[in-house]
């Protein structure tokens, strides 16, 4: 009955220690965030006025998440994927140092090393 009751206490105390530990598996919160946010848009609701921005935005480029299985970017804090929409830009490419966006016809690289945007090129004819 001793041995039994031991190990049952030492079951209990290292499980109580071993939650105080960081779980390097974790998803991050933005990633957390963004998956509750996909099961509350799924589920129906009622029809909500979109807000549309009163200044130009710019895109900052802060994370690049890239490997053989995902391309995924963290652009003004929110992880987006290529196709995804973040301020009015569709994302259209993933690379390991840079993403690049179009928005309104222009073209807009986001680079890692300089993060500083270059608009390549426009898309489609001006009407200027």
């Amino acid at each position: 009955m001793k041995v039994a009751m031991l190990i049952c206490g030492c079951l209990l105390a290292n499980t109580l220690w071993a939650s105080a530990f960081y779980d390097p598996m974790r998803p991050p919160a933005f990633a957390r965030e963004k998956l509750r946010l996909e099961k509350v848009k799924s589920q129906p609701s009622h029809k909500s006025a979109a807000v549309k921005p009163t200044k130009k935005q710019d895109w900052v480029l802060n994370s690049i998440l890239y490997s053989s299985q995902r391309q995924h970017a963290i652009i003004n804090n929110k992880l987006v994927k290529k196709g995804d929409t973040i301020a009015g830009a569709k994302l259209i490419r993933v690379e390991p140092q840079r993403v690049r966006l179009i928005a309104k016809g222009k073209i807009i690289d986001l680079s890692l090393k300089t993060r500083y945007k270059s608009i390549k090129k426009s898309v489609g004819k001006n009407k200027s």
